[in-house]
């Protein structure tokens, strides 16, 4: 009987130890290891296998950081009042001897041949370095002084229909073939409208302004002016 009472003890303490094993195994209890591999601290995987983050989404760790994000949809409607849902288009005149590039922070437009030179004093205050008024061949909307400046690549190639031109085929628009690019026109008498910044296509030349900045121009062969 003595042998029997000492074995007891024994063997409960045995038994206690195999649950803690158990329970150390199950991975339920805090701070335990995440069976996903996956740590908590990091974010979650999202529908779309995102990591989810309390700042939002962060790219997979499978994708480069070098891969630019994805534009979002864009869209363009109207006839003769045409209006750009994206961030950016271009045009040019029926004429095609003045493009132009709108977004809704501004407008710039180029034009090809003029018979003037501008004033000096009409150079925008933000241009690049050499730039007089001689070589000046674009008016741009934009906060600051002065309205004229010279442009690093030409205008007329955004208005292809393969980049800035691409609202034309929603809209049913027209093309000029210039220079061996499809260009997209916007026919005199018709407006064009990224969010605030809006212009205007006419035989006298093109008027672009913009509401948020409070400021306009007008550029055609003979005549500008700007304000």
């Amino acid at each position: 009987m003595r042998s029997r009472r000492r074995q007891a003890p024994a063997l409960a303490a045995l038994a206690l130890a195999g649950a803690l094993a158990l329970a150390g195994c199950s991975g339920d209890d805090e701070g335990g290891a995440d069976p996903t591999g996956v740590d908590d601290a990091a974010g979650t995987a999202g529908p779309d296998g995102a990591q989810q983050t309390e700042g939002g989404p962060v790219a997979p760790p499978t994708a480069p950081s070098d891969i630019p994000v994805a534009a979002g949809d864009r869209s363009a409607s109207g006839g003769t009042t045409i209006t750009i849902d994206g961030d950016q288009a271009a045009f040019v005149l029926p004429s095609g001897n003045i493009a132009c590039s709108v977004t809704a922070g501004g407008a710039v437009c180029q034009i090809n041949d003029k018979n003037f030179t501008p004033s000096a004093d009409h150079l925008s205050e933000a241009n690049l370095a050499g730039c007089t008024a001689a070589d000046a061949d674009a008016m741009r909307l934009a906060a600051g002084r002065g309205a004229w400046t010279c442009v690093e690549e030409p205008i007329f190639g955004q208005a292809s229909v393969t980049t800035g031109g691409w609202w034309v085929e929603q809209v049913d628009g027209t093309t000029l073939d210039q220079d061996g690019a499809t260009l997209a026109v916007l026919p005199y008498g018709s407006s064009l409208s990224v969010g605030s910044t809006s212009c205007v296509s006419s035989e006298a030349g093109v008027s672009c302004t913009s509401s948020e900045l409070g400021r306009s121009f007008t550029l055609a062969r003979t005549t500008y002016n700007y304000g």
